[in-house]
């Protein structure tokens, strides 16, 4: 069977319409391509849509329910190029006073999961490994005897990247040795989009395999 060529797209349906396109339009810096009063279509990038709406209109007992736990999609995930890029986004979306509920470095990845106003759980991140290596790190011990990874503060990230500081012991999990070195740091003069500390994907001798 041939596997899909790319993932198109997310549809929530809320009854916060009005407060979820907001959010998602400033968290995402996203564009409303269509909008009306049952649906609306956002995009981030040249696709016609990644993200849309379906009004359900005011909730029958007055206060919107939140995504209830349990069964259901945990969360969606989005990747950035590089830590420069992942920590611009956190200090923007600090400034809206959005914060990660959860930040975790994976081994694989160094991720941040943020809630949207209805409870979805998305997680944005950046890889740590490429292919190859992802899939021998997730076969190896180190992952099995801790297949979700290890919490980090975000905020001494950001503050130690900007100050130009090593930053491996929070990118990479202690039971990774990459956590020990001191390779990386902000690109000289760089305060975004430079040349990559860590890339997504970045080719890397693994080590936990």
């Amino acid at each position: 069977m041939a596997a899909p060529s790319k993932f198109a797209h997310v549809v929530y349906q809320t009854h916060r319409f009005e407060e979820m396109i907001e959010w998602y339009q400033r968290i995402f810096e996203a564009t409303v391509r269509h909008r009306d009063d049952k649906l609306a279509f956002l995009s981030y990038d040249d696709e016609h849509h990644r993200i849309a709406f379906l009004n359900l209109g005011p909730a029958e007992s007055g206060a919107a329910p939140k995504k209830a736990p349990g069964v259901g999609v945990h969360h969606v995930a989005y990747t950035w190029k590089d830590l420069g890029e992942l920590v611009d986004t956190y200090k923007r979306l600090k400034t809206y006073g959005v914060l990660p509920a959860v930040p975790i470095r994976h081994g694989l990845t160094l991720s941040l999961y943020y809630q949207d106003p209805d409870g979805n759980m998305m997680e944005f991140q950046i890889d740590l490994m490429g292919m190859e290596e992802a899939d021998r790190f997730m076969r190896g011990p180190a992952f099995a005897a801790n297949p979700v990874g290890e919490p980090f503060d975000p905020e001494q990230l950001a503050a130690r990247y900007d100050e130009g500081k090593p930053v491996d012991d929070l990118v990479f999990r202690s039971d990774q040795p990459e956590s020990k070195g001191h390779a990386i740091v902000r690109p000289d003069g760089a305060n975004r989009h430079g040349p990559p500390a860590v890339a997504a994907g970045g080719p890397r001798k693994s080590s936990s395999a």
